[in-house]
């Protein structure tokens, strides 16, 4: 070996171990931090959900506001009811004479004390005033602003629900017929029909006159209550004479069994015309009452209700005409 090779041979040995020395302990993708070091979180506020739906009767409203990677300090936030793209009125959550922000107001202030942890929640309570009943569902706008020590998170915005959604309604007024309910007359009788008095049109059935004693059901169509909760059926009725030999010319029922054209009498009808506030002692329209639906058996994809009229006879004394109007099922 020559002079100048024994010479470079250290050298290289030399860079060599120095290489490996350093290779020791990394991975190929070294971020410069040491291997026990974490990445710093923002912390960040969101509303719990991003959507309630409730009616009067729930009074108040709790909004729920969370957070995560909370600092070692206080965090505030507010919650701003958003009057320009909301359908409800600030009064309906008792927010009249709230401070106003643009086109908001604000509802309040939630606070997380410094010792909070991640998923902590801190809640808003707001009264419902918007009593309207069986009021077509609006929605409140919320948003958050005006948060510190903290940034907002991706849920930054709850609709609030107030009010019924209606499922179905009919007044019959300007209609030729009685659609889109049906009839079906399970005897010859007289059975119901579209009439009208005073400029009013509801639908009525009147055995007196007729071939035999009626038995006839007026359906509505099918209803999917899956996806609601507190169901219920209003309407107003009348009547007409007295029929001395039957009980309840009227009665009202439900069925989740039946096929939507059949004779109903061969499918399962559940009675609810106890659950009636007021049925008609005269000739003037009375409200039903709000008729509970909500039985955990009718939560079913087709759900039919029906008004069936009876009578006795044909004659005085044994048929009583009986007039229904302005029929609404509503769910929350």
């Amino acid at each position: 070996m020559t002079a100048p090779m024994r010479t470079r041979f250290p050298v290289l040995l030399a860079f060599l171990s120095a290489v490996a020395v350093f290779a020791v302990g990394c991975d190929g993708f070294d971020t410069g931090r040491a291997p026990d070091a974490t990445t710093a979180v923002d912390p960040t506020v969101s509303f719990a959900t991003d959507n309630i739906s409730l009616v009067e009767e729930d009074s108040p409203v709790e909004i729920a506001v969370t957070i995560s990677d909370p600092p070692n300090d206080t965090v505030a936030v507010e919650v701003l009811y958003a009057d320009g793209v909301s359908g409800t009125d600030p009064s309906d959550f008792g927010l009249e004479g709230n401070p106003a922000v643009g086109s908001g107001v604000v509802a309040g202030t939630v606070v997380f004390p410094d010792t909070a942890t991640t998923g902590n929640t801190q809640t808003l309570s707001l009264d419902i005033q918007d009593d309207v009943e069986n009021e077509e569902q609006e929605d409140g706008i919320f948003v958050l602003q005006g948060v510190t020590n903290a940034s907002i998170g991706t849920t930054d915005e709850l609709t609030v629900g107030i009010g019924a959604i209606e499922l179905f309604f009919e007044d019959f007024e300007g209609q030729e017929d009685l659609a889109p309910l049906t009839v079906f007359n399970v005897t010859n009788g007289n059975g119901w029909g579209l009439s009208s008095f005073n400029d009013n049109q509801y639908a009525g059935a009147n055995a007196f006159g007729g071939s035999e004693a009626s038995n006839s059901w007026l359906i509505t169509p099918s209803f999917n209550f899956t996806n609601f909760e507190d169901e219920t059926l209003t309407f107003r009725n009348k009547k007409r004479f007295d029929d001395g030999g039957e009980e309840e010319p009227l009665q009202v029922k439900v069925s989740t069994d039946y096929d939507g054209s059949g004779n109903p009498e061969n499918f399962t009808w559940t009675d609810v015309t106890d659950r009636v506030d007021n049925l008609a002692q005269g000739e003037s329209f009375v409200p039903s009452g709000e008729v509970d639906l909500s039985d955990a058996q009718f939560q079913g994809d087709e759900v039919y209700v029906a008004f069936r009229y009876q009578s006795s006879g044909t004659g005085g004394g044994s048929s009583e005409g009986q007039q229904v109007d302005d029929i609404r099922i509503v769910g929350r």
